[in-house]
């Protein structure tokens, strides 16, 4: 699972901390070396790969575990880069449970002087405005990769990723739809109404979310496909004041999220439970529509259930199909102040672009290589079935804390979260909650 939503301490603090000194663990101290990026990361003799000195790092690599990408699945590949690289060891650490994006916890540890060598699913934005990432030298490998330049922050590259990951995605089972008559999947809102109104008459649930991350995500998808689709670059209008929230097209969207969940088509008590549950409940064919990420797919393809799971892209106001979500993000990054650049530069290519890591992590975690030749997997039938969108879909643009043009202010997804969670409580105000994601904005535009 693939979740960018980032929870915690502002950034001002966060810039302020990153010239701090020293990892206790001796990997994220500055080193004093003034050299550029490329050659601390290309310089052996500086950084030492002969037996004498090699023998002794240790490389801190923060890991992301989800239900697909389990501490295992993060351990076997570990054991094949220190098998491959003797003297190299990986320590491998990972945030609490239930956080959307492990970036609170990097911050933390970017106060502390605990800095990981290797990150992994960060905010990558926040972390260079916070100066704590290496440069990643633009090399054949890198080249490698489809519309790496995309993820480029003011002309340099500090995130090795080559994956896209559909996001803006309705799950659906088919038993209940062919048990409420449903014959085909919804394109537009209305259709999308129509199809909960038959789901409610039968007594099925026509729609499933949960608390934490996952009730901003459900409204994020849901909503900004219809904003995004016409305008690619709205964050970075935003930033220009060009938009607001508030504008009509926000205010319609979010107005038809909020109706869907006065109308009581999502699952009752949705905030009591987190996203491991709500996936659950949908595998256990406790609601018709899961409004999720590709990822998901990776969990149905091994669940155990009495029926088949369809999918199809989040409906738009007009029935237009776009979709969003993650092209080249959500990779892998090295701290500017370790001190085994090029041990912490090789590992992150490893878990990202060796042959059988990056056929893994697809296969892992639902996802759909962008290397220039692609790696391909033994989908599941569910999962060509999101392929075959994505042949049908324009380039994506990201939503919530995804660039759209720019990378949003920091923290912005825990404001999406708030204005969801209080529809889902019945606040219905939505003026007052889109007001809110503006102020929020404003706030924190530094």
């Amino acid at each position: 699972m693939r979740k960018w939503f980032a929870l915690g301490m502002g950034m001002m603090m966060v810039t302020g901390l990153a010239a701090c000194g020293g990892n206790s663990n001796g990997n994220g101290g500055s080193s004093g070396n003034e050299s550029t990026p490329a050659q601390s990361a290309n310089s052996s003799e500086a950084k030492g790969t002969n037996k004498e000195t090699v023998k002794d790092i240790e490389i801190v690599f923060q890991s992301w575990v989800t239900p697909n990408l389990t501490v295992e699945y993060y351990d076997q590949l570990i054991q094949k880069f220190e098998s491959a690289n003797p003297g190299i060891t990986i320590k491998r650490i990972q945030p609490p449970a239930n956080e959307g994006s492990p970036d609170s916890y990097l911050k933390t540890l970017l106060a502390s002087g605990d800095f990981p060598d290797v990150v992994q699913n960060a905010t990558i934005q926040m972390f260079v405005d916070a100066d704590a990432l290496l440069e990643i030298p633009i090399d054949e490998d890198i080249k490698n990769i489809n519309n790496y330049e995309a993820e480029m922050i003011d002309g340099k590259l500090y995130n090795i990723s080559a994956i896209r990951q559909p996001q803006s995605l309705v799950f659906y089972n088919k038993k209940l739809f062919a048990e409420a008559g449903i014959a085909s999947t919804p394109k537009s809102w209305a259709e999308l109404e129509a199809a909960a109104e038959k789901l409610k008459a039968k007594n099925i649930t026509p729609l499933l979310t949960a608390g934490d991350w996952t009730a901003g995500f459900t409204f994020s998808v849901m909503t900004s496909p219809s904003v995004y689709k016409d305008n690619k670059s709205w964050y970075a209008d935003r930033f220009d004041n060009k938009v607001k929230f508030t504008d009509e097209n926000w205010q319609e969207a979010a107005g038809y999220y909020a109706n869907l969940v006065e109308k009581g088509y999502f699952n009752k008590g949705a905030l009591s439970i987190d996203y491991t549950a709500v996936e659950q409940e949908f595998l256990k064919g406790k609601g018709a529509m899961y409004p999720m990420g590709s990822w998901f797919s990776a969990a149905e393809a091994v669940a155990e259930k009495d029926f088949e799971v369809g999918v199809f892209a989040t409906p738009t106001k007009d029935g237009t199909q776009y979709l969003l979500g993650g092209e080249n993000a959500g990779g892998y990054a090295v701290a500017k102040n370790t001190k085994h650049a090029e041990e912490a530069l090789k590992f992150a290519k490893f878990m990202m672009l060796d042959p059988e890591a990056h056929k893994g992590f697809l296969q892992a975690d639902a996802l759909f290589s962008n290397l220039k030749e692609p790696l391909k997997w033994e989908m599941s039938p569910l999962q060509t079935e999101i392929y075959e969108l994505l042949l049908n879909n324009p380039p994506m643009v990201g939503h919530m804390n995804n660039k759209v043009g720019r990378v949003p202010v920091a923290g912005i997804q825990d404001q999406y979260n708030k204005v969801a969670q209080n529809i889902l409580l019945g606040d219905v105000d939505v003026e007052k909650g889109m007001q809110s994601l503006d102020e929020y904005w404003d706030k924190n535009n530094k």
